[in-house]
């Protein structure tokens, strides 16, 4: 009995021990990552299992996956800007742009319907400026310090900026007898622009910086679709973010007579990101006329920029820092700040 007994046993092992390999022979496998997901901060993958249909797809987490060459061909085919791709080849960016597009976060691409320029483009509700600017007679190409418009010094020697936030810039206009190369046409000018608009974890689209922009140095102008105000109106439930109204000498309680809407069109500043701690501000320009309604925005950088650091301009500028908790404010869209600056509000209103 101690033998068929101990044969017995031998007998229920093996049999244990088959159904063990059965079941590491019927591991699944992965054929194909067909999308991605992000929740609360865990990556998932949408995968087809070999050997079985589409009605058994799951979402699995990353970690949980062990086929790396399939990840890699999945990224590959949803995120064709994770090395970085020459801006140029995709809008008719100015020589002078020269940006880079990079996302290594998900699949999403560049904008749809949007056209890169670097001035306004028009309704034909806006008018042509209602005033002129006196030109200047400097036969040399360059302003001095005895011409009219140099008695206000916008710039110093270097052509950074020197006044004050709440002054407006008078640059030279296109009847001067002065040259581009006047010390007092620098927004008209342009700055060489070497920037990477890339995809963040939690902000969308942003822009850092490739090279050092010091203090007072002028970034670029803020462009896109001049319209009426009342125009701007119906767009504001759907696209507040991208508005800027031209009010810098608009009566307190007063509504501008003209807004620019950069979603449509405009260029690298599209894509620059709300801080309530910014290291941008944004100025108003008279260039070729000084009518109060039609000024441009031009952003200057308001300490050094380091290569690699997120350039930001402060949506709100007039809002004070006293709260850090999100607010309800009637008739104005509310949405939760992720600059993370100590001096963080909690909240954009746009």
């Amino acid at each position: 009995m101690k033998g068929e007994k101990r044969e017995y046993e031998d007998s229920d092992a093996e049999e244990q021990e088959q159904g063990e390999e059965e079941e590491e022979e019927e591991s699944y496998e992965v054929e194909e990552i067909l999308d991605e997901r992000v929740v609360y901060g865990r990556l998932y993958y949408f995968l087809k299992w070999k050997g079985y249909g589409e009605d058994q797809n799951t979402w699995e987490p990353e970690e949980n996956l062990d086929c790396p060459e399939l990840v890699a061909r999945y990224k590959r085919r949803t995120r064709p800007y994770a090395t970085g791709v020459d801006v140029s080849k995709i809008w008719d960016c100015p020589p002078h742009h020269v940006l880079r597009l990079i996302n290594t976060v998900d699949g999403e691409r560049v904008p749809r319907n949007f056209t890169y320029v670097d001035g306004y483009v028009c309704t034909q509700k806006v008018p042509q400026p209602s005033t002129v600017m006196f030109p200047c007679l400097c036969e040399d190409g360059k302003c001095g310090a005895t011409c009219e418009c140099m008695q206000v010094p916008y710039y110093d020697a270097d052509g950074l900026l020197c006044i004050e936030h709440q002054h407006c810039i008078i640059e030279c206009s296109d009847a001067c007898a002065c040259s581009i190369d006047c010390p007092n046409r620098v927004v008209q000018r342009g700055n060489p622009i070497e920037m990477d608009i890339y995809r963040t974890a939690g902000k969308g689209w942003g822009v850092i910086t490739r090279k050092p922009i010091r203090k007072g140095e002028f970034v670029c102008r803020y462009t896109g679709k001049l319209m009426s105000f009342g125009e701007s109106e119906d767009l504001e439930k759907t696209n507040t973010s991208y508005l800027f109204d031209l009010d810098k000498e608009v009566a307190l309680g007063k509504n501008a007579c003209f807004t620019i809407d950069a979603r449509p069109y405009g260029n690298v500043s599209h894509f620059f990101n709300h801080s309530c701690d910014p290291n941008m501000g944004i100025w108003s320009v008279y260039i070729n006329h000084l009518d109060p309604r039609l000024h441009e925005l031009a952003f200057f950088a308001l300490r050094d920029i380091g290569v690699g650091e997120e350039v930001t301009f402060d949506y709100n500028p007039s809002m004070p820092h006293e709260s850090n908790t999100e607010t309800t404010v009637p008739d104005v869209a509310t949405f939760r700040c992720q600059c993370g600056s100590p001096l963080c509000r909690g909240f954009i209103f746009a």
